[in-house]
């Protein structure tokens, strides 16, 4: 009688400690950072702890959304250690393939030959184009318009209905995805201007800080630090980059924001991937304005895809 009276708290801690695991819904690895023991990655609401050290470099548009949901990760991780730089799209995705990170993140698809790459669509991104607040009277301009500044045919602000003042082109470097980006669905081609009158930043937050501190600058960038920058943000086409605009492919200046692994995902790469599309990453995601791809209508996710 004694033994049982013993049995029966251990028995009820047990019962409380696997309750508070099952509540939790994580689970933890050992400090080799393998493959977590869960079969619940990915599932919603749900998230693995991996021990272990990563690296993720690329596109600096999708950087701070990577950096805060690892920021996030490693709250709830505390032996995982998540590294995240930037250096531009085509970067993210030659590090990835040469093994030099783990993860490589990109406003781009991988090019055709990089096959060992596979893609982890994690949300689309809404780029914008940004003006200096000395141009003023300028709230939307057409493609003709874009075209005609960034190949220097139109030098004046007030060709397009502003003020007598210089433009200054903010270009980004070719390495850069939102360049692409910016080439593909607005200009359809290079950019091609020349001269005196346009810098390059190698960065989304250099490419808001110069436009704000150059007079007559215009540049493009994320939506999210364009207008926590209280930047003038302008209309194209007539079309506000807004989430319902760009669900549709109306507003065409978005793109896919990817996370490239060499070969399928695994330990803390996939784990903090498989974070990203839990419901704390897409919170985290929406609070920094980019759009979960389950929002966007199919029509328009194909019609930014590689054409075969």
């Amino acid at each position: 009688m004694l033994k049982r009276w013993r049995i029966a708290p251990v028995f009820a801690v047990a019962m409380l400690i696997s309750l508070l695991i099952s509540a939790c819904g994580c689970t933890t690895t050992g400090s080799g950072g393998g493959t977590p023991t869960s079969s619940n990655l990915g599932t919603p609401g749900e998230y693995s702890c991996v021990s272990g050290s990563i690296v993720a470099d690329g596109s600096t548009a999708l950087q701070p959304l990577v950096s805060a949901v690892a920021k996030d990760y490693q709250k709830k991780c505390s032996s995982a250690n998540i590294t995240v730089n930037p250096g531009g799209s085509k970067t993210g995705l030659s590090d990835v393939e040469s093994g030099a990170v783990q993860i490589g993140n990109s406003d781009i698809y991988a090019l055709p030959n990089q096959t060992d790459l596979v893609d982890h669509q994690v949300a689309v991104v809404i780029f914008t184009l940004i003006v200096n607040s000395d141009v003023t009277g300028v709230t939307n301009l057409s493609t003709a318009q874009i075209k005609g500044i960034f190949d220097g045919s139109i030098t004046n602000w007030n060709q397009v209905g502003g003020p007598n003042l210089k433009i200054v082109i903010v270009n980004r470097p070719s390495s850069s995805g939102t360049r692409a980006t910016f080439q593909s669905y607005i200009l359809g081609g290079p950019e091609t201007v020349q001269s005196s009158s346009s810098l390059t930043s190698d960065s989304t937050g250099t490419v808001v800080q110069d436009v704000k501190q150059t007079s007559g600058a215009i540049g493009y960038a994320a939506y999210g630090p364009a207008k926590a920058a209280s930047l003038t943000i302008l209309n194209i086409d007539g079309n506000a980059p807004t989430n319902s605009m760009v669900e549709s492919n109306t507003y065409k200046f978005w793109n896919a924001e990817h996370m490239y692994t060499k070969g399928q995902g695994t330990g803390l790469a996939q784990a903090l991937i498989d974070y990203m599309l839990s419901p704390s990453g897409k919170s985290i995601a929406a609070g920094l304005a980019f759009i979960p791809t389950t929002d966007m209508q199919s029509s328009a996710l194909q019609a930014h895809a590689p054409k075969s």
